[in-house]
C-alpha cells in the first residue's frame, strides 16, 4: 500500500489567509451596499471561506486523495457564496440579498481577473516567484483598491475616523455624551442670535427632553406646527425654531434649544461654548451609528464666536 505524506503547513497558512481575505471581501460588500452587521458576523462568514480554502489546499497536497468534492462548480460558485452572505447579512429580503450577491460576485470576478493579469505579465516579462504570502498581501491590497476606486469606501472611512469628536451637552442638570462628525458644510446658524448650530439625533436626547418638545419636533417634521403655545413651560428662552436648506429640498424647519454648555474634545484640548444651539434631527445621521451629531468647524475653537 502506497503511503502519502501530507504537510499541513501550507493548507493551514492558506486557510488562515483565505479567512482574512474573505472577511475583508465581505466587509467591503457591506460598505458598498450600506449594510452594517456586527463585525463578528464578517469574521464567521470569512471563516467559512477560509475552511474551504484549507480543503482546496489539502486536496492539492494530497494529490487528489482528500476532499475531491471541493472541485464542484456548484459548491464553489453557488453554495459557498450563499453560505457566506447568509451568515453575514441574514435576514434580508430577496431583493437585498440579490444586490449583495451581485457586488460579491462583481468583486470576486474583478479580483480573479486582476490576479490572472498579474500572473500573465509576470510570466511574460519578469518571471518572479510570487509565493503564498505575497499573493495574500496583493489580494488584500486589490480588495481595498477596488473599494476605493469604485465606491470611495476607504477615504470615506478615513474621513469619518479623522473627523469624529467627543461632545458633551449640558442643560438643566442633564449631561449627554455623544460622538459628532465635523461637517465643513454645516453653515446653519440661529437667525435670532447668529449663534452656530450643532445637529444632534433626537433619540440621543429625548429621554431628557420635555414630552411637549418631542411632540413639537415630530409634529414639525410631519408638517404640523400650531405655534409657540406648544413650547414647554420654562423653555421659552431655550427654544429655537431654525430654518434650513438641504440638497433636493427647497427648505424646512428644525426644532432646537440652547444648552447651558457644549464641550468639544480634541486630543488633550477642550473647547467650551455657551453660545450655541442644538438642533434636533429625527432620523439617524450615521447608518453605522459611528456618530450621533454634526458640528461646524467654528466650535473646535474655544471661544471662537
Amino acid at each position: 500500500m502506497e503511503t502519502v505524506t501530507i504537510y499541513l503547513d501550507t493548507p493551514l497558512l492558506g486557510g488562515l489567509f483565505g479567512w482574512i481575505q474573505d472577511t475583508a471581501l465581505l466587509w467591503m460588500v457591506g460598505q458598498i451596499t450600506s449594510y452594517y452587521p456586527p463585525f463578528r458576523r464578517y469574521i464567521i462568514g470569512g471563516l467559512v471561506g477560509g475552511l474551504f480554502q484549507f480543503m482546496v489546499l489539502m486536496y492539492q497536497v494530497s494529490s487528489g486523495l482528500l476532499f475531491s468534492w471541493v472541485l464542484s462548480p456548484l459548491l464553489y460558485m453557488v453554495v459557498l457564496p450563499g453560505m457566506m452572505l447568509g451568515i453575514v447579512f441574514f435576514p434580508v429580503t430577496l431583493r437585498k440579498m440579490t444586490r449583495l450577491a451581485g457586488y460579491f460576485y462583481l468583486l470576486s470576478f474583478l479580483l480573479a481577473g486582476i490576479h490572472w493579469g498579474v500572473d500573465s505579465l509576470n510570466q511574460r516579462f519578469f518571471q518572479v516567484d510570487i509565493g503564498l504570502g505575497w499573493r495574500f498581501w496583493l489580494h488584500l491590497m486589490f480588495i481595498f483598491i477596488l473599494g476605493e476606486l469604485g465606491w470611495g469606501v476607504i477615504h470615506q472611512k478615513i474621513w469619518e475616523q479623522v473627523c469624529l469628536y467627543p461632545v458633551t451637552v449640558r442643560w438643566d442638570g442633564h449631561e449627554v455624551k455623544l460622538t459628532a462628525l465635523l461637517d465643513t458644510g454645516n453653515t446653519l446658524i440661529d437667525p435670532l442670535t447668529r449663534h452656530p448650530v450643532v445637529i444632534v439625533e433626537l433619540d440621543r436626547l429625548q429621554s431628557f427632553l420635555p414630552p411637549e418638545l418631542i411632540r413639537l419636533t415630530q409634529g414639525l417634521t410631519d408638517g404640523q406646527f400650531s405655534g409657540y403655545q406648544d413650547v414647554p413651560e420654562g423653555w421659552e428662552k431655550r427654544f429655537r425654531l431654525l430654518p434650513f436648506h438641504a440638497v433636493g429640498q427647497s427648505g424646512g424647519m428644525m426644532v432646537g434649544f440652547r444648552p447651558d454648555v457644549l464641550e468639544v474634545y480634541q486630543k488633550n484640548q477642550r473647547a467650551t461654548h455657551r453660545n450655541v444651539v442644538v438642533a434636533l434631527h429625527q432620523s439617524r445621521l450615521s447608518p453605522e451609528g459611528l456618530y450621533q451629531g454634526l458640528i461646524p468647524p467654528v466650535v473646535l475653537n474655544d471661544g471662537g464666536f
